[in-house]
């Protein structure tokens, strides 16, 4: 998801405020000088952006669209992107929503969604996508744009659509003299099973310190990271309509237990408050997105990547299909709808394959995306993005109306319940369904 760690501290307080509406609006923060109407005069408009990541290729993409859209557009002198990070993303948004100086665009993540697509405070796009002829609607799935969708007007776009891979040190593998994921893959072995199993013996073998990293940590980033394991194995929080519990499901039951199990009985899984790096070379293998090290290169290891593994109903990859959009309180959204087409055209989401591939279905494939990409090679995309892509079963990020308030009760459950060494793994998810009920419900 484009993530970043965070305290847990942090994150109760912002999920708090993402629940704050318009009837307790904070004075709002210092605008940045981005966001200028175009006056009558002639006087060119100055757009504004807000990210949750603007660093290495993320960076180096939009830097691009802004150099090839500002000559194409007369009127715009500057696109002015701020980055927030992904921990405070939220709260600066709402704020600025409520006080109705919102930038002009904006990503936002596909889990709290459908808060903004009901707002009414997101620009139709349709009108914009309408009259540039080469856009091609018909290219993005009907799924990925559902989301987006507020009745008849399209009040998004997504621009992701990335799963998470594994990466593992195959000079750690060599010194256990175990089967590495790469070969049980070919095997048409590589599971969860096989995976915990694998990361048992790295660590009895005392070839790494633990088997196993979740990099988008469970603990200070919540139960929505799960969703790799929760995926394969049946389970969901809620169900499809979003009204009804599901974690205390056997299925969670299980896909829990497996990894309550690998941090307390194996202890090959790092736990609560445990600081871990995968590039520092003590640990056999990561789980995180293909983009997630920008140092691959120049690891003083020799590493590999794989797909996620399979679960009991096969393989079913995550996907995050974050959106962009334009906010209708800030001036100048014609103008801002044609910077975020012209970043969304074909040519401009190939460039942007060195952070997701594009959910276009013309570019769901390695010629699209191998070119942008400077480390990895065709055979490991192919094994392991690509792979994702092809996927029949996937399973989108988990998203509710009332996502915020969800989030923070169960992430506050987990903590209490699950995340220490006497849990009780199904009495504790009944407890979390017991609270969780009724805000699924507002």
């Amino acid at each position: 998801m484009l993530h970043e760690p965070w305290t847990r501290r942090t994150v109760r307080t912002v999920l708090l405020l993402l629940t704050v509406t318009a009837c307790a609006a904070p004075a709002p923060p210092p605008q940045p000088a981005a966001t200028t109407a175009a006056n009558t005069a002639g006087q060119k408009a100055e757009l504004s952006m807000l990210t949750w990541n603007y660093t290495g290729t993320m960076k180096d993409a939009y830097d691009g669209y802004i150099s090839g859209f500002l000559p194409r557009e007369p009127r715009v002198s500057a696109v002015n992107i701020e980055a927030q990070p992904f921990v405070n993303f939220g709260d600066v948004l709402n704020v600025r929503l409520s006080a109705k100086t919102p930038p002009n665009i904006s990503w936002i993540n596909a889990s709290t969604g459908p808060q903004y697509v009901k707002s009414g405070k997101l620009v139709d796009l349709t009108p914009a996508i309408e009259s540039m002829s080469d856009f091609d609607l018909a290219d993005y799935p009907d799924a990925s744009l559902a989301p987006w969708r507020n009745g008849d007007k399209l009040v998004a776009l997504p621009f992701t659509n990335a799963s998470n891979v594994v990466f593992y040190n195959a000079d750690i593998f060599a010194q256990a003299g175990i089967p590495t994921p790469l070969e049980l893959s070919n095997q048409g072995k590589w599971t969860w099973d096989s995976m915990r199993d694998t990361s048992r013996q790295l660590v009895s073998k005392q070839a790494a310190k633990y088997g196993l990293l979740l990099n988008n940590n469970i603990f200070t980033n919540g139960f929505r990271n799960l969703i790799d394991i929760y995926a394969p194995y049946g389970a969901a929080p809620w169900s499809d309509d979003g009204q009804t519990c599901t974690i205390n499901s056997p299925q969670a039951v299980q896909a829990t237990q497996f990894v309550w199990d690998m941090i307390y009985t194996d202890k090959s899984l790092p736990g609560p408050g445990v600081q871990a790096d995968w590039t520092a070379g003590n640990i056999g293998m990561v789980l995180g997105r293909a983009n997630a090290f920008n140092n691959l290169g120049e690891l003083p290891f020799k590493w590999e990547i794989v797909s996620v593994p399979d679960g009991p109903n096969g393989f079913i990859p995550e996907r995050a299909q974050n959106g962009i959009g334009v906010w209708a309180d800030a001036p100048n959204s014609d103008l801002a709808a044609e910077f975020v087409l012209y970043t969304l055209t074909k040519d401009n989401s190939m460039k942007f394959a060195a952070n997701t591939p594009s959910p276009r279905k013309s570019l769901a494939n390695l010629d699209a995306i191998q070119p942008a990409n400077k480390v990895l090679t065709g055979d490991q995309l192919n094994r392991s993005v690509i792979k994702a892509l092809d996927a029949q079963n996937f399973k989108l990020e988990y998203s509710h109306a009332n996502y915020a308030a969800v989030e923070k009760q169960i992430n506050q459950d987990f903590d209490a319940r699950i995340w220490n060494e006497t849990a009780q793994i199904p009495s504790a998810l009944n407890q979390v369904c017991s609270d969780v009920a009724p805000l699924l419900k507002q």
